[in-house]
């Protein structure tokens, strides 16, 4: 049987106080129907024991007498018309921590510390539709890209009253050019997702961000002394015409390659940790040991085209996906490696953590991005965790933008 999508129910932004976790236990249970009136908080659940992190509800039991009552015949509920920022982290906050380093608090955003809301900047209309930006990755309600105000419309156009003007001198051109994101969003202070490992094991393994990156946006084994070690700076890139702010995030995985679409179809991960896998090294000497060398991936290549344990042909093309590249067997059985649109990083767009005053980019003048050493156009982004020898392999800003080395050379001198 199939119950259909869980939808967010009117208390989950309305209630002050919803119960998400027994929300969630109920649905782990397969209490679809439950799981809004467990959210509310009418029920009484027995959990599974099984995986304590993660708990199921092996029972529910409805009873409208555990909150409050208006009168005899009629519950009573703290509903709110302005949904409150928790009701909205409960949500966002671990998939946009995870691809982002997202935060929201005073500390982290100037918006949050000047007391704007989520709904300051995605009010919604009556039917329920939030405003919203644009982005690279997420295909959500596209109908409704850059329906919310804009930095601009706010800051420079005067449409919000009480958004401060900008005080400071720019290029026009650098508005035409570079999102105001690019420079207000210079940094994240926490921990994010930065490769998906998919390869290796048959299981996922998960890398952040402070295992290829640091606080030092020239060098990515460098810490500078007395700054958070879990700063990292944000790659840059074309989006429709401007340079934007983005955390990329790599995925390595095994697919069966389309020959006629030139799609890659990822393997199924049981499929990959069933298969009696020729042995790995640890080149990069982290405990773990990794997919990198030529030797590895066709011995890896060859297996894949076995059988599973129902008797089907596990690939007919195998394929990796990893760090730019498609690797696979040519007609002689030897390892070609190709440029591939599936390998290249994923890029989240990043909107949120703005900066203010000192902390901008751009806030000491013209150098902080035009000198020799520009944190701006050399800073590191990481293309490949692992090459054929376990080492990492970086890229700098200009190279991702296109620039040319003798444009770069224009650029890099103080202006």
């Amino acid at each position: 049987d199939r119950s259909g999508p869980s939808e967010a129910d009117c208390l989950i932004c309305h209630l002050k106080g919803y119960q998400w976790k027994e929300r969630a236990a109920a649905l782990r249970g397969r209490f679809f129907r439950e799981g809004p009136t467990v959210g509310a908080g009418w029920a009484k659940l027995k959990l599974s024991q099984d995986e304590p992190e993660s708990p199921r509800a092996d029972e529910i039991a409805i009873d409208y007498t555990l909150k409050e009552t208006a009168d005899s015949e009629k519950l009573h509920e703290q509903i709110v018309r302005r949904p409150s920022d928790e009701n909205c982290w409960t949500c966002h906050a671990i998939s946009d921590g995870k691809k982002r380093g997202r935060q929201w608090s005073p500390d982290t955003d100037i918006h949050k510390a000047k007391d704007l809301s989520c709904i300051s900047c995605h009010p919604s209309d009556r039917e329920h539709n939030f405003a919203k930006g644009d982005t690279l990755q997420e295909t959500v309600r596209d109908d409704l890209d850059n329906t919310m105000h804009s930095c601009e419309d706010c800051h420079y156009k005067g449409r919000d009253k009480k958004a401060p003007r900008y005080k400071h001198a720019f290029s026009p051109r650098h508005m035409r050019r570079i999102t105001c994101q690019t420079c207000h969003v210079p940094y994240q202070t926490a921990l994010a997702d930065l490769v998906y490992d998919h390869a290796s094991t048959g299981k996922t393994i998960v890398y952040d961000t402070s295992k290829y990156l640091s606080n030092q946006p020239l060098d990515s084994k460098g810490l500078i002394p007395g700054l958070d070690p879990n700063i990292w700076y944000p790659i840059v890139r074309e989006f429709k015409g401007k340079i934007v702010p983005v955390k990329p995030l790599i995925v390595i995985y095994w697919g069966d390659l389309d020959e006629k679409t030139n799609v890659a179809r990822p393997i199924s991960l049981w499929k990959i940790r069933d298969l009696k896998k020729p042995p790995l090294k640890d080149d990069n000497n982290d405990g773990l040991p990794e997919i990198n060398s030529i030797e590895e991936i066709k011995n890896f290549l060859m297996a894949l085209k076995g059988k599973d344990k129902f008797g089907n042909r596990v690939a007919n093309q195998p394929v990796l996906v990893k760090g730019g590249f498609l690797y696979r067997l040519d007609k002689k059985g030897e390892v070609e490696k190709v440029k591939h649109e599936q390998a290249q990083t994923l890029d989240y767009s990043l909107s949120h953590n703005v900066v203010s005053g000192a902390n901008v980019l751009g806030a000491r003048g013209c150098r902080d991005c035009h000198s020799k050493n520009s944190p701006f156009f050399l800073r590191k982004a990481l293309m490949d965790p692992y090459d054929e020898k376990g080492k990492p392999v970086y890229v700098e800003a200009w190279e991702r933008l296109g620039i040319t080395k003798e444009k770069l050379t224009r650029l890099l001198m103080e202006q």
